[in-house]
């Protein structure tokens, strides 16, 4: 991994549409959340594809089945974001499904059509700003059409995307390899300075897609990390070596053996559910950083250089 990467992750999309509602950067906001179903979906659904009329997968230039996009979006809305779109709790369905938020997604990114309210639309936007506390008003048109006046306002219909979308990576994001969705960055400044290549940092963690995916901002200060998913394991491969520094989730505090204990000179970075519980380490807290899980990588950055 280059020193340089400062690659955008999943979380940091979500945090720059909350940046942008707080900006008042309307367009930005609402461009950056109609993108969230689509990044969501295709780590929920990968094995939704386009198919033929008799069932045959339809695939691409190299063979490979192509992405239905658009299913993978309004599934995923509708079974892990509509909750977050209703008015009340008592709303038995949200005020906008899964395929018009597709099909507001595909006009205001693509064209920016949908919004002329020309009478040839079925369903047609009115996007708004200090709609009050009415985040949308559906409205018919003319008594027995099916056409629709949806108006939606953009802080609101952000804000409720970002939960939706945060609620489901802190559920899945064990479990789903969501960084295949980074936006690589490269830091030319950063990637030409030269890190401390002799410090040795020890990530302790029992979940090895997650300890992979901490290793890539690892690796930028070090290239010598070693990952362990046991105290024991890791104290008899150090065996009278110390690191640098130790990094420990939480889930490891409750095993025996733990090496980090004796060593009262190394400071300790630990990734806890709960950020309270310091007394798991029993560290000076001058040589302690307690994060939270899911960790947001600017401050787990900043926390390694504190000490490297």
């Amino acid at each position: 991994m280059n020193p340089g990467d400062v690659s955008f992750t999943f979380l940091h999309r979500i945090e720059e549409v909350e940046m942008n509602v707080r900006d008042r950067r309307w367009q930005s906001a609402l461009a950056l959340t109609l993108t969230l179903p689509d990044i969501c979906g295709g780590i929920a659904f990968p094995d939704m594809v386009k198919k033929y009329r008799d069932g045959r997968a339809m695939l691409d230039r190299h063979k490979n089945p192509t992405r239905d996009v658009g299913g993978q979006y309004i599934r995923w809305f509708d079974q892990y974001a509509s909750d977050f779109f209703k008015l009340s709790p008592e709303d038995t369905s949200a005020y906008i499904c899964g395929e018009r938020c597709w099909q507001l997604r595909c006009e205001y990114l693509h064209q920016n059509k949908g919004f002329i309210n020309d009478d040839e639309k079925t369903v047609r936007f009115h996007l708004g700003v200090n709609c009050g506390t009415s985040v949308c008003q559906a409205e018919h048109a003319a008594a027995g059409t099916d056409a629709a006046d949806i108006r939606i306002d953009i802080e609101q219909f952000c804000l409720r995307m970002c939960r939706a979308a945060r609620n489901y990576y802190e559920a899945a994001h064990t479990k789903k390899d969501f960084s295949l969705y980074n936006t690589p960055v490269l830091d030319f400044i950063q990637a030409s300075r030269q890190f401390p290549s002799a410090s040795v940092i020890v990530l302790l963690c029992g979940n090895e897609p997650y300890a992979k995916g901490l290793m890539q901002v690892l690796r930028t200060f070090s290239d010598q990390v070693l990952i362990f998913s046991s105290p024991g394991i890791a104290r008899k491969k150090l065996e009278k070596r110390g690191p640098d520094l130790w990094i420990i989730t939480d889930d490891l505090t409750r095993q025996p053996d733990q090496p980090w204990r004796s060593d009262k000179t190394t400071p300790v970075i630990l990734l806890a559910h709960d950020p309270t519980q310091t007394e798991k380490i029993g560290k000076n807290p001058g040589k302690l950083t307690v994060l939270s899980i899911p960790v947001q990588l600017n401050a787990f950055r900043e926390a390694i250089k504190k000490y490297l």
